[in-house]
């Protein structure tokens, strides 16, 4: 992402911000924070050390507010396995959750050239748990209570899997971000209609720590979910 990319987003990020201000909009409803709970999680080392034993790099770059994850195979680092953008928004301790991609050619790519590479990420979420736990992680570090993410509706199909991905991962349906005009202020953000979801970041953390720190095994893959 470009620098001039980066301030482009942060300064619509914070003229959102004004206008949910002045819509009253209610932006995480039927949720209670965990406060004071991010020294039972896992940590951003442990996240990346468990990446490690699954093949996978993960690296984190910021630029102001705005943050971006990369997973890249460790037997070759030209191999680009996914991102996730994000940034923090100016007011209410929230991690506002951009776009997460991996990208499933790259993942066939890994496995062919290294027997060692864990497909999935070591599990079922593959990559992109690896990749969402650890931007999590650098929210909560820099305060961040609260994560908020958009199922994007593209079609109905996936929209609906969507969101069920994200609820067993964590998060909780706030609303649908449709074509009212009170939904303007969110359309700028997110570019689109779909399902608002947040989360407390601290126990979704909570929730996927013993993935992390726990020899990796499929039983104790399913016991987290």
């Amino acid at each position: 992402m470009s620098c001039c990319a980066f301030y482009v987003s942060a300064l619509l990020l914070l003229l959102t911000t004004l206008c949910h201000t002045v819509f009253a909009l209610s932006a995480t409803p039927h949720m209670q924070v965990v406060n004071d709970k991010s020294f039972a999680t896992v940590t951003s080392d442990e996240i990346v050390a468990y990446a490690a034993t699954q093949g996978t790099i993960l690296s984190i770059s910021t630029m102001g507010p705005l943050f971006r994850g990369v997973a890249r195979a460790s037997h070759d680092e030209s191999i680009i396995l996914g991102y996730c953008n994000g940034a923090f928004r100016p007011t209410g301790n929230i991690l506002h959750g951009d776009s997460i991609q991996v990208f499933k050619p790259s993942l066939q790519k890994a496995a062919a050239t290294n027997s060692n590479f864990r497909f999935g990420g070591g599990t079922v979420f593959g990559v992109g748990l690896l990749l969402g736990c650890l931007c999590l992680r650098h929210g909560l570090d820099n305060g961040c209570k609260v994560v908020e993410f958009l199922a994007i509706d593209d079609e109905d199909h996936q929209h609906a899997r969507l969101v069920r991905h994200y609820k067993r991962l964590g998060l909780n349906v706030v609303r649908y971000v449709g074509e009212d005009i009170r939904d303007i202020p969110d359309r700028l953000v997110w570019g689109g209609c779909g399902t608002l979801m947040n989360g407390d970041i601290a126990s979704i953390l909570n929730k996927w720590t013993p993935t992390f720190t726990a020899t990796p095994s499929n039983e104790n893959v399913e016991k987290t979910i």
